[in-house]
């Protein structure tokens, strides 16, 4: 297990290099001032600078210091929320959109990581969803039509998932999922965003966000960027332009990573239906070994302070599941927005 003075360490902070940037230390001006330099703002980043935009990204941390690097990096579109449940709550094109988008986003990181030639360890594979026993097929069947509805038509019923000691009985298959080292991922995308022009400020502060032509946005130590357009892509919303803060609920996850002998498991995405749920895949470590990343046990922010028992929970859970998981190497926790 790893740990620094009580801080957990993602798998993800030991592989990859992201390089230093500065802070910024003058007034600037860009066409797109994002703030926030994980997955969402350094992809919205890229995508401006490909259209010829001067962008500026601006983080009070390091590029994916935040979430980013505390994701367990599943590429899908299997959602928390299953589609049964985002059909009663958007409608069936509203949920037909959400399947969408998430299927694109797949699409997108595979297309920029070919283009760019970033080495993060993407790959394609198969995700399973099944439920805790053998009551809850009725669940399952009812999730099948759903996810037929919203237009996942290649998604099936199988027996069960590939696993061998561990028999999860009836579940979905979802074909084409993705799994990838989010922070190798960024550490090559800044790289290309950098190299068309665009600036990246780290250890800067936002402290306001003004509307207007030009917008301003201010930092702690006084320096000012305007831009023709700001983006907001933080893990919760830092100004009141757009009051998403109410709409949304913070989780706490946690996530525990042990070896396992390499092709002891087979090379998929699993979760179960349990509340809280689980989430598991594999990341290689070398010809011997694996890593088995094991999440969940979720509770609302704020509501519990019992970290020591949720991994606890974990590590029985996947034990009871997965008899060949060695050492635990890694343990981390992190906040998810829904």
């Amino acid at each position: 297990m790893r740990n620094d003075s009580g801080k957990t360490i993602s798998i993800w902070m030991t592989t990859a290099e992201v390089s230093d940037q500065p802070v910024l230390t003058e007034n600037t001006h860009a066409d797109v001032c994002v703030v926030g330099a994980g997955i969402a703002g350094m992809s919205t980043a890229y995508m401006l600078t490909r259209e010829g935009k001067s962008v500026v990204v601006l983080d009070d941390g390091s590029i994916g210091g935040g979430q980013t690097a505390r994701t367990t990096a599943h590429v899908s579109n299997v959602l928390t929320y299953r589609y049964q449940e985002l059909e009663q709550m958007h409608g069936k094109e509203g949920a037909k959109l959400v399947a969408q988008s998430h299927t694109i986003a797949i699409n997108t990181i595979e297309a920029i990581a070919t283009q760019e030639n970033i080495n993060c360890d993407f790959e394609r594979l198969d995700g399973y969803l099944f439920p805790p026993d053998m009551k809850s097929i009725d669940e399952i069947q009812q999730e099948l039509e759903a996810v037929h509805r919203v237009g996942l038509t290649n998604v099936e019923m199988v027996k069960k998932a590939p696993l061998t000691g561990f028999d999860t009985g009836v579940c979905l298959r979802f074909p084409q999922q993705g799994q990838f080292d989010p922070l190798k991922y960024l550490a090559g995308l800044a790289e290309a965003i950098q190299r068309r022009g665009g600036r990246i400020y780290t250890g800067t502060h936002v402290e306001k966000i003004q509307g207007g032509l030009p917008a301003r946005v201010e930092t702690s130590n006084g320096k000012v960027v305007t831009a023709d357009a700001v983006v907001v892509a933080t893990n919760s919303p830092i100004s009141n332009l757009a009051i998403m803060h109410f709409k949304q609920a913070p989780y706490m996850t946690f996530v525990i990573s042990a070896k396992v002998p390499s092709g002891s498991v087979p090379k998929a995405l699993y979760w179960d239906t349990l509340d809280p749920y689980h989430y598991v895949r594999l990341q290689r470590i070398d010809e011997q070994y694996d890593l088995l990343i094991v999440g969940g046990e979720d509770h609302k922010t704020g509501q519990a302070d019992d970290a020591s028992s949720r991994y606890a929970r974990l590590q029985t859970w996947t034990q009871e599941r997965f008899p060949m998981a060695q050492e635990v190497l890694f343990r981390w926790s992190g906040q998810v927005e829904f």
